[in-house]
């Protein structure tokens, strides 16, 4: 492998920490007995984070079962939402006032004829100079 491929620079960092951490378990009874680790109280700062992690797990599994309740309370009320477009709409019965404009065929191919054949001088037009 080259001496700057991203593989080889993960494969040495790879080997690495396995290194450390083979390192690690073989002395973890003299880690333990040492005194730093004892004085940082390590051992009560791990059980900490173990809680931590369990309480956040179980408040993420409560808000996702009151998000799957709340979309199926939702789909369940989609008909309704629905039915009230419809009101609103005035679709059930009701009539509709919307004002419709109809298009002559003749009428409008006339109107575009009619704006084709229209000369257009040079003072409209605004010309760009270079």
């Amino acid at each position: 492998m080259g001496k700057h491929s991203f593989f080889g620079g993960l494969l040495k960092f790879t080997v690495a920490a396995a290194a450390v951490s083979g390192i690690c378990y073989m002395f973890k009874d003299e880690i333990k007995g040492s005194k730093a680790y004892q004085e940082l109280k390590v051992d009560d700062k791990i059980q900490k984070a173990k809680s931590t992690i369990k309480d956040t797990t179980e408040t993420i599994k409560d808000k996702t079962e009151q998000i799957k309740e709340k979309a199926a309370k939702y789909m369940n009320n989609e008909d309704e939402i629905i039915d009230d477009d419809e009101i609103i709409l005035g679709s059930e019965g009701g009539t509709s006032e919307r004002d419709y404009l109809s298009i002559n065929p003749e009428t409008a191919e006339a109107a575009t004829e009619e704006a084709a054949s229209e000369d257009v001088s040079s003072d409209e037009v605004n010309t760009i100079e270079i």
